[in-house]
This record gives C-alpha cells, sequence and structure tokens, in this order.
C-alpha cells in the first residue's frame, strides 16, 4: 500500500452497519410583546388563558409554511423546554419539567404537533424541524436548505427582526462501540467532514459567522459487575465516590494516553449538553447541566461531576474535538482516538464485550443566526 493511502486511511472510521442516524434543526427565538400584538392583538390578561389565540395563529402560520416546503415531521414548542430528539422503533414523545424529547424512526414516522401553555407567556419559542429520510447524511443538505427557506418565510411573515432567529442544525450518528463482538457484521465507512464542508459538495452554503461544534458522547451503564469492582461501603455519607473516581480515573487516563484533552465525566443524575462558549463554563439548572466548550482551546482538561452520595443508571462520558482535531479530511481520525481510548477503558473496567454495551454518540452542531 502507497503512503499517500496509508494516510487516508488514517483519517476514514469504519462504524458498525447497525448505526443509526438522526438529524433534525432548531429554530429558537424570544417570545416579544410586540410579536403577540402583531399576532393576535391586544392580549386579556385576565382571560383564563390569555395566549391561547396567540400561540394557536403562530403554530398555524408555520404548519402552513411547512407544508408548502414538503417538510412532513415539524413541532411548534412554546413552553421553555429542552429539546432532545433521539431515534426509536416507536413514535414516543416525552416531557419532563424541564425538556421534551422526541422519539422516532426518521424512515417511518411523520408528526406534527404544538406544545404551549395558553395560560402561559413563555420566554423562547422552539420551532423543531425533524428529518425524515432513510439516507439522513446524503439528504442533509436538502433538509437545511428547505428549513433555512421556512425560517425566512415565518420571519417575514410575523415582521420577526433580522437576526432575532438562531437556526442550528443537529447531527449525530450513534452506535455500541462493540457492535462486532455481538456478532453485527458489516460496516460504513466515514471521514466525518463538517457540515459546513459537506453541505458546500452539496451547492447549499452555510453562513461564514455560523459556530460549529464536533463532540462524542458515551453512555457507560452503572451495572452489578461494574460496582462490584471497588469496594462501596453503604453505610459512608458519600458511598458512592471510591466507584465514580475509579471510572473518571479509567477514562480519562485512557483519554489522555490518545491524545484526546478536552471532555467530561458526569454522575449524577443530570442530563448533560454541550455548546460553544468563549470560556468553559458548567451551568446547572434543574434537570440539566450545560458544558460550554471554545473549540479553539486544545488543553481544557477534563471537568468530573457526580454526586458521591447517588447511585445513577449510567455515567455521561464526553470528549470534545477541539479545532485542531480536525484534518483536511474531517473527524474521523478523532473519532477513531475516542473509539480507542474507549477501548484501553473498558479493558481497565473488565467489560464483557459480547454482553454489554457501550453506546456511543457523535454529535456535529453548526448555528447561526438568520
Amino acid at each position: 500500500m502507497s503512503i499517500s493511502r496509508i494516510r487516508s486511511s488514517q483519517h476514514k472510521v469504519y462504524i458498525p452497519a447497525s448505526v443509526r442516524e438522526n438529524q433534525y434543526l432548531l429554530a429558537k427565538f424570544t417570545l416579544t410583546d410586540d410579536l403577540i400584538k402583531k399576532v393576535s392583538g391586544n392580549i386579556d390578561e385576565n382571560a383564563e388563558q390569555p395566549y391561547q389565540d396567540f400561540y394557536q395563529k403562530l403554530s398555524e402560520l408555520f404548519f402552513k409554511i411547512c407544508h408548502d416546503l414538503n417538510i412532513e415531521s415539524c413541532h411548534f414548542v412554546g413552553n421553555d423546554k429542552f429539546t432532545r430528539v433521539r431515534y426509536s422503533p416507536e413514535k414516543l414523545t416525552a416531557q419532563t419539567e424541564q425538556q421534551i424529547v422526541f422519539l422516532y424512526n426518521p424512515v417511518y414516522h411523520y408528526s406534527q404537533n404544538a406544545y404551549f401553555d395558553g395560560s402561559k407567556k413563555a420566554r423562547k419559542i422552539n420551532l423543531v424541524f425533524l428529518t425524515n429520510s432513510n439516507d439522513i447524511r446524503a439528504d442533509a443538505p436538502l433538509l437545511h436548505e428547505k428549513v433555512n427557506q421556512a425560517v425566512k418565510q415565518f420571519i417575514e411573515q410575523t415582521g420577526l427582526a433580522k437576526g432575532s432567529v438562531r437556526l442550528c442544525d443537529h447531527q449525530h450518528l450513534t452506535y455500541d462501540l462493540f457492535a462486532k463482538e455481538k456478532g453485527i457484521t458489516g460496516t460504513q465507512t466515514h471521514k466525518l467532514r463538517p457540515i459546513a464542508v459537506r453541505y458546500k459538495a452539496s451547492n447549499v452554503d452555510v453562513a461564514p459567522e455560523s459556530d460549529s461544534l464536533s463532540y462524542v458522547t458515551v453512555e457507560l451503564p452503572i451495572s452489578k459487575r461494574i460496582k462490584q469492582l471497588v469496594e462501596i461501603d453503604e453505610t459512608a455519607s458519600e458511598p458512592y465516590n471510591a466507584l465514580y473516581n475509579f471510572i473518571a480515573d479509567a477514562v480519562i487516563h485512557a483519554a489522555k494516553q490518545h491524545n484526546l484533552n478536552n471532555g467530561a465525566v458526569i454522575a449524577n443524575g443530570l442530563v448533560p449538553f454541550v455548546r460553544t462558549s468563549e470560556d468553559e463554563i458548567v451551568v446547572t439548572n434543574g434537570e440539566l447541566q450545560k458544558l460550554g466548550y471554545n473549540p479553539e482551546n486544545t488543553s481544557g482538561g477534563y471537568t468530573c461531576k457526580w454526586s458521591a452520595d447517588k447511585l445513577v443508571d449510567s455515567a455521561q462520558l464526553i470528549f470534545i474535538a477541539s479545532n485542531k482535531n480536525i484534518t483536511s479530511h474531517g473527524h474521523g481520525k478523532f473519532l477513531s482516538q475516542v473509539e480507542s481510548a474507549l477501548r484501553s477503558m473498558a479493558e481497565k473496567l473488565e467489560y464483557i464485550n459480547d454482553k454489554e454495551e457501550l453506546k456511543v454518540r457523535f454529535h456535529q452542531h453548526i448555528a447561526n443566526n438568520i
């Protein structure tokens, strides 16, 4: 094999054929009194549901725009809940006090719903666009372009100020690191090019001032076998500190061995989510834990957040790609490094590869103001 072919193969990652793909876009904007008045006129604050008419009219306008552009799965979220989307063989929308989670199969499931409380004025509105495709990465540029058109029409027809709507394109690949050991045959080869590069190849331009971020999240189940790796004193005030320390040490040692210098270990039962930030931050808000990272930072280290007095079902491991992790080909080499680190960690944790799952999710985000 020639040197050039060897170098090219180093920038590819081989993902199990059982991988699941997702894409969804969020258009977010602050709800103002001016917009309410434009859409619904004066509000009677003494009414039982003073904002019902406003939400109804605004969501109907949104759904009409989507219908005209042939966007089949879309949701109007006006209840200030954090939006998440995941693959599921069954269609389900789950809500907690702070979250709304759309679970669906992009090939078979279609949906259109509005979620709001007519008695309350939301702080922000989320317009959610879900992909419907059996080749999501190939069709992603087309959906992005359609959504961009939809948001621009929505801005024009509502009179929203230019630059007041933030459009976020979220994509991820999800798979079991040990799928092969469980008998799953076949692989997909990816270079994992940045979203803007992939879109440009399809003649879809992304605004040059867009923020982008790539990272990997891993769900590590805390099974009975994992718990037995350390001695746990159930009578202690913080009985699980030794367990979480053991897991964090295994993760961070393996990560640094494979030149992965930005990330986190979370074991507190909260839902972590990652966003771009000038400074590295950790903000806890009820059920949610926001991790802010600057992709320019190449050596931010590892944030560890756990509740030593509480046993969680799973620990969340996060590996952030800095800008130096992007080669001229893409993020393939970065994900390969993460996989190698996880295999080293799994060996330390005495993983039973053909029986235990280690779910890896590679995220790519891009966002800009419309």
